[in-house]
């Protein structure tokens, strides 16, 4: 049976054993790459995203200070805290959201989602079981690298009400957003001026780099996150939707705290990842 010049993307076939085969992304597919924004608007968006947040996490950090209890706590030691941080961070993702969609308002009439790629696919459980999987390949393949055995995103995982807010916000809302931008608004630009190979490359990289510092800038769980950031890209590419990506992304990201919360007996002993 003959496939269409762009099917949808079914990482799992529909009885489960079998796997489709992966055809080259067609012209087709590849031309459809013309967004209404360019490098300056994606520009635009990381100094906003980077100014909103850094404003947002300057006020949360000055309310609890105000807050005698808490007046003890060191710059350092809040950033060290997900309580404190993450809150400032949605934020700053929900303002950015807002900016993206008034980026998309100037270039085209098209609806936002449709102009970003968001086209939610028929059957969700594919994806996120592919994502699920990639996890699953991902750490085999980590324990023959060198990975660090302490980085700074452990230093995350103190407390119990911490972990379930660190897994909240890893498996919905940091992989809403970084698909939308990597995926929906970086990538499109980045293949009109470079090609489909290079578009994909240089993603992957700025999507690894930008999770740098949690990871100690070390080698290792960058090309991890390299690794990952080709495949969530190639979905995105081959089923020309940025929701596919994002599902494929929280399932990856799902399979790291089921990981985490069968280790620590449902995030009750954090001692346990040390």
């Amino acid at each position: 049976m003959s496939l269409t010049p762009n099917p949808p993307f079914d990482p799992v076939s529909e009885s489960g054993t079998e796997t489709r085969e992966i055809e080259v992304v067609s012209s087709a597919t590849l031309a459809a790459e013309d967004p209404a924004w360019g490098v300056i608007d994606v520009v635009l968006i990381v100094i906003f995203y980077v100014i909103a947040t850094g404003l947002l996490t300057a006020i949360v950090f000055g309310i609890i200070h105000a807050v005698p209890r808490w007046k003890h706590y060191t710059v350092a030691q809040l950033a060290a805290e997900p309580l404190a941080v993450l809150p400032p961070q949605t934020l700053g993702y929900v303002v950015t959201l807002f900016f993206m969609v008034l980026v998309v308002r100037r270039g085209t009439a098209a609806p936002f989602w449709k102009a970003a790629k968001w086209q939610w696919p028929g059957n969700a459980l594919p994806y996120l079981a592919f994502g699920l999987g990639l996890s699953l390949v991902i750490q085999l393949v980590s324990s023959f690298l060198p990975i660090p055995k302490s980085l700074p995103i452990d230093e995350f995982f103190k407390t119990t009400h911490a972990a379930w807010v660190l897994a909240g916000f890893g498996v919905l809302i940091a992989p809403l957003f970084e698909e939308l931008f990597f995926r929906g608004f970086l990538y499109p630009v980045l293949f009109r001026r470079i090609g489909y190979v290079a578009a994909m490359v240089v993603n992957s990289l700025l999507f690894a780099l930008t999770h740098g510092g949690q990871l100690a800038h070390a080698w290792a769980p960058l090309l991890v996150l390299f690794a990952v950031g080709m495949v969530l890209t190639y979905v995105r590419v081959r089923t020309q939707s940025v929701a596919c990506s994002f599902l494929v992304h929280s399932g990856y990201n799902a399979f790291l705290f089921a990981m985490i919360f069968v280790a620590t007996d449902a995030f009750r002993h954090m001692d346990k990842l040390r």
